[in-house]
């Protein structure tokens, strides 16, 4: 019983730090653009369409603001993995 409750807590630590990952990302994409940051933090994360505008964005950055992006991508993606075999356990 105690197990699984860890399981769960350490999941839901996890999609905090995913969702943290993913704001920091996204404030850097909307440059300093509130609306924008707004629109795409509330954005279906699953949608196609997201994610052409997403690379959009990423096109008009700096190669050091795109490099940050790149980054925190890869350490997102890293978290989802955690976070996937937390769910089969």
């Amino acid at each position: 019983m105690c197990e699984h409750r860890n399981i769960a807590r350490a999941y839901d630590c996890l999609q905090h730090e995913h969702d943290r990952v993913r704001a920091a990302c996204i404030k850097i994409l909307a440059q300093r653009d509130k609306g924008l940051q707004r629109e795409l933090l509330r954005a279906n994360l699953d949608s196609p369409r997201y994610h052409d505008e997403m690379l959009l964005y990423e096109e008009r950055l700096s190669r050091p603001e795109r490099r940050r992006v790149l980054d925190l991508n890869r350490y997102g993606r890293k978290i989802e993995r955690i976070m996937d075999a937390l769910l089969r356990l």
